[in-house]
């Protein structure tokens, strides 16, 4: 089921009007129903993997917190970071490292028939996989204490706006909302429905229509354009991916709103920043924090020797492009951002060591003013772009080689172009869009303080436009395969 459905529109019309005559408790078990039916849409099997890992790791806290034992608490933790890593190994990597081990020997002469489970991807497996592990953590840590009610954790885990694909919301910060009774506010309702509205344009106006431009740039075996219009295909999926992936979590904050509940924002305009730890900040920020806090900060942080804070960068960002996909193209997309940061850290202590550095990474800052931001913005946009590459060549079919997709648009992307060509138009104007709402985040989080008129002219225009230019086909969301 996805939120780009009739059936999700359906499921609902049914889900809220009884949620909002139950009381609080009743509301708790309601909704809980509700996410499995919505979850278990898809194929009812998966549901037994999510109330396992679930209710394992709700336990494997209570456990933890209970005892007073240094020794049993650590593998009480290992327990359950080994269970929550085993069933993601198994069912997201277990087929890539058994086919990449037959390609190695294979290398070699030797022949391998390597059987495989052929293992269907639950969707969303990374997403509540995280969540859930970040809760026992935390609990380890004592920095949260372990809810007493079932119920509510595994409304926080499941509960269904976030569940599939985020965001990736924190136990202290989603767990107490699901514990005390919610209380809507009129300006929470009214931000909720405009989220939903906007995110449904981005979905299904910007997202849909540039993914047909998309794919078609990826259906054969090599770059369609020969020259530098092979661009207009990476900024279809640049604008793509941004529009489809922060279109859902528009969709999922709105529904969370309308409830009563709030999610943590998730994109804050990533393609106006100037520098790789400002893109890291600003897109996908949910997974970001998550490597941050629970990767890199555990592995040292930038508190050792430079060396090993390079290794730490690196390392993180190299496990972030993995829990997008187990394949080699992630692979170098992580190392290609571990390389970014590694080397904007090194420019920084070497012209710029005087600098206060923040808890994330250090900003490398530059002259020039907005002129100069700007084009600092614009250059490192392209190489975003050269990232997103590798990316979208991670989703290409098993017949289609990854590297010669890739060198066949890397030879293309600077080769002289001969003239425009016909994409231009739609993916500019597409483009523009997303950049506009980018550069006007901060008021779209805030349409419940516009000015009547503009209200009324907003939902106007984005509903003559889902109807009029959206694709109603009910494609998945980019992020549904991670």
């Amino acid at each position: 089921m996805v939120f780009n459905s009739l059936i999700f529109l359906a499921f609902l019309a049914v889900v809220l009007p009884v949620y909002y005559r139950l009381p609080f408790r009743a509301q708790n078990w309601f909704l809980l129903f509700a996410s499995w039916f919505f979850y278990g849409w898809w194929n009812v099997w998966f549901l037994g993997l999510l109330w396992f890992t679930s209710f394992f790791d709700y336990y494997c806290a209570h456990w933890i917190e209970r005892t007073e034992n240094p020794r049993r608490r650590k593998w009480l933790l290992a327990g359950s970071m080994t269970v929550n890593l085993t069933v993601l190994g198994i069912f997201k990597y277990l087929n890539f490292f058994a086919d990449s081990a037959a390609n190695l020997l294979g290398a070699f002469g030797f022949h391998a028939d390597v059987p495989t489970l052929r293992i269907i991807l639950p969707i969303g497996i990374s997403f509540y996989t995280f969540l859930s592990m970040s809760y026992t953590i935390d609990v380890y840590r004592r920095e949260l204490k372990a809810t007493a009610r079932l119920v509510d954790y595994q409304l926080f885990v499941c509960y269904f706006p976030h569940l599939v694909a985020g965001p990736i919301v924190r136990a202290a910060y989603l767990l107490p909302q699901c514990e005390r009774p919610r209380v809507l506010k009129p300006d929470q309702v009214v931000n909720g429905i405009w989220l939903i509205l906007l995110g449904y344009f981005k979905k299904v106006v910007l997202g849909d229509r540039l993914a047909q431009a998309v794919n078609w740039g990826f259906s054969g075996h090599a770059a369609p354009l020969p020259d530098a219009n092979a661009w207009l295909v990476i900024y279809a999926f640049a604008f793509q991916i941004y529009a489809d992936f922060s279109g859902y979590s528009d969709i999922a904050r709105g529904l969370a709103k309308i409830m009563g509940f709030e999610l943590v924002e998730n994109f804050k305009s990533p393609y106006l920043v100037a520098n790789p730890s400002d893109f890291w900040r600003h897109w996908h920020i949910s997974l970001s924090t998550w490597l941050r806090d629970y990767l890199y900060i555990p592995l040292g942080g930038n508190r050792r020797s430079r060396l090993r804070t390079y290794l730490n960068l690196m390392l993180t960002m190299i496990l972030g492009g993995l829990w997008h996909g187990a394949g080699a193209a992630f692979l170098l997309w992580g190392f290609f951002h571990g390389a970014l940061l590694s080397a904007q850290r090194l420019w920084t202590q070497l012209f710029h060591p005087g600098e206060k550095k923040s808890a994330n990474a250090e900003i490398a800052t530059g002259t020039g003013g907005k002129f100069g931001l700007a084009v600092r913005a614009i250059l490192f946009f392209h190489v975003t772009c050269l990232g997103w590459l590798l990316f979208r060549a991670g989703s290409l079919p098993k017949n289609v080689s990854q590297v010669d997709m890739v060198k066949s648009y890397l030879h293309a992307l600077f080769t002289w172009p001969h003239g425009a060509d016909p994409l231009l138009r739609g993916v500019l104007v597409c483009g523009a869009t997303t950049i506009f709402l980018q550069w006007k985040n901060s008021a779209m989080q805030q349409f419940s303080t516009w000015p009547v008129r503009w209200q009324v002219l907003a939902v106007t225009a984005v509903l003559l436009s889902i109807a009029s230019l959206g694709v109603f086909e009910g494609a998945q969301f980019i992020y549904f395969q991670f």
